[in-house]
């Protein structure tokens, strides 16, 4: 979580004017009362907005603090394919002088992994991977190393992901940590074992998946694996069709620029 000066005393001046307008509220029922008249509904309400006061002060430190940035993440990185930008974002607002609070979130560090790994720059990637484990709270921890062990298997660092995966699994796991699971073993783990097969059934599911849709970062990896497979395979002109998506659809990410190097290596 990044917290600005700006961003603390804009929740603080909304707490305050909540915490006011319930004052003015029981003030006016105490008033009206006084006098024999019966207004309970301004009891009510500034009862209620009093209730309101610690988590305007909560929502606004996730908004401010997260939440904006985790929206300029999933705009900038997941739909507009513009990993560079929100790096330099978040470099910017990460060595800011003017924060109160410093300390990334996971699901912030999550999103600045898949920019770095989406331009190829994979040491910082596996960095900011590192960075989130530390980070995650106990019940995240295993998320995060999945996380890790998924861009481990995609970079061919086979003996290292198998041994991380392995100590995963004996843990017990929820339904998210499964679900990363079940990824891993039919894609970036079966890539690496060469269990083609398995690999372009997951990813062409993932394609006809209506809920939840892919974006278009994971339109773009979809679509590159499955070049990627359809090249091992030898069909070339299936490979070939993907690639051209690649490059048509991939943004400013390195995958496009991947592709065009495919396509003058496949044809």
């Amino acid at each position: 979580m990044f917290l600005t000066k700006k961003s603390f005393r804009k929740i603080l001046v909304m707490a305050i004017c909540y915490f006011l307008l319930g004052s003015i509220a029981i003030v006016l029922w105490a008033v009206f009362n006084s006098i024999g008249i019966n207004e309970n509904f301004l009891l009510t309400l500034g009862v209620i907005v009093f209730s309101l006061c610690p988590l305007i002060i909560f929502w606004g430190r996730y908004a401010e603090g997260k939440g904006k940035l985790i929206n300029l993440g999933n705009k900038l990185v997941r739909n507009e394919l513009k990993p560079a930008d929100f790096i330099e974002h978040y470099e910017l607002l990460k060595n800011s002088d003017n924060l109160i609070i410093k300390k990334p979130s996971i699901e912030v560090l999550q999103l600045v992994a898949i920019a770095y790994d989406s331009l190829d720059q994979r040491e910082k990637t596996l960095e900011t991977v590192d960075e989130m484990i530390f980070v995650a709270s106990e019940n995240k921890k295993t998320f995060a190393n999945l996380f890790k062990t998924s861009f481990l298997f995609s970079y061919d660092k086979k003996e290292e992901a198998e041994m991380l995966f392995n100590e995963i699994q004996k843990q017990k796991l929820d339904i998210i940590s499964k679900s990363l699971v079940d990824a891993i073993l039919k894609s970036d783990r079966a890539m690496v074992m060469g269990d083609y097969k398995t690999v372009e059934m997951y990813n062409l599911s993932m394609l006809q998946r209506t809920f939840p849709k892919l974006d278009n970062l994971g339109k773009l990896i979809v679509h590159y694996k499955l070049g990627e497979v359809y090249e091992k395979l030898q069909e070339k002109e299936t490979a070939i069709t993907y690639y051209k998506y690649c490059v048509d659809f991939g943004g400013e990410t390195a995958i496009k620029k991947s592709a065009i190097e495919k396509l003058q290596h496949v044809n």
